[in-house]
């Protein structure tokens, strides 16, 4: 049994730490600040900061701020002693913390996007082909965006995230821009089909196209980052929820994690079962030449 914290020792926690455990990333660093976009309010401009060097926070738009034991309470609607037992059974985290402060340095080769263009670069589409992925498919959600890392210039793929920010992918690069956050795509459906990142995402329409009638009318969650998953918890009771996981231990978490909260929903990874991911399933299928309808394996 983990032994209960003291207020004095769940004030050492560092609060990025405990921000990043919940699927919260910053949105740029300066120094010891670290800029997010408030927790509180949806923005595109970050007005909330954490001090790392004082492990202090402050919201810069409702004038507030304190210790992580503040915070915390604030984004739980809890007691601050409620909130430190829940940090005792780490309930939010995916780690255990480290109880000491890191030393905060301003991040090295920062990605920065330069460019966003409609997608036509022949070596991405080709990379996009390699993952079971047609031009007409990949041209209707993501574009091309180019991007300097150390003064140098590169150009990937890019899905973009509900607050501006964009996954990247090429042949050798899998990084995104900040802000970090889900994309949703809404075809104002009561079904929700859930996956981990952009190329499943993909899959799953390039394997409508054969079949037309499947998931037609399903809203999209993508999780970019399966942090992500416990916020979007409302997102998933307001749907009839349907399930494409990766099939590896952090899968297998996640969907205990919505079964302690009571959440319902199909999983649908029995339908690739041999395979880590959707993709990896097409790409299969595309390799031995025979796309399988998949509407005799889900019940949709």
């Amino acid at each position: 049994m983990d032994m209960a914290l003291t207020f004095s020792d769940a004030k050492k926690i560092p609060i990025i730490e405990y921000l990043s455990s919940v699927g919260i990333e910053p949105a740029k660093i300066r120094g010891y600040n670290y800029w997010y976009n408030s927790p509180f309010r949806g923005e595109h401009d970050p007005s909330f900061k954490v001090n790392h060097k004082l492990n202090l926070w402050y919201d810069h738009g409702s004038g507030e701020g304190g210790t992580i034991i503040d915070l915390g309470a604030k984004l739980n609607s809890c007691s601050a002693a409620e909130f430190v037992h829940k940090l005792s059974n780490r309930e939010f985290a995916t780690h255990q913390f480290s109880f000491h402060q890191r030393k905060p340095k301003e991040p090295e080769n920062k990605l920065e996007v330069c460019s966003v263009s409609e997608l036509r670069g022949q070596d991405l589409i080709n990379y996009l082909r390699g993952r079971g992925i047609d031009e007409d498919v990949a041209c209707r959600y993501c574009k091309e965006v180019s991007f300097e890392i150390a003064d140098k210039s590169y150009h990937a793929v890019g899905f973009e995230n509900k607050s501006g920010g964009y996954e990247l992918r090429n042949g050798w690069f899998k990084g995104s821009s900040t802000p970090k956050d889900i994309s949703f795509i809404d075809n104002d459906s009561a079904k929700l089909y859930v996956v981990e990142g952009f190329m499943d995402f993909l899959s799953i329409e390039q394997l409508k196209s054969k079949t037309p009638a499947f998931g037609s009318d399903a809203d999209f969650l993508i999780l970019n980052s399966l942090s992500f998953l416990n916020r979007s918890h409302p997102l998933l009771k307001s749907h009839e929820t349907f399930l494409f996981l990766d099939n590896d231990a952090a899968g297998l978490r996640a969907k205990e994690d919505l079964h302690k909260h009571h959440i319902s929903f199909a999983d649908c990874s029995g339908f690739y079962k041999s395979f880590k991911d959707v993709n990896e399933y097409l790409v299969s299928q595309k390799q031995q030449g025979e796309e399988r309808s998949w509407t005799k394996s889900l019940r949709v």
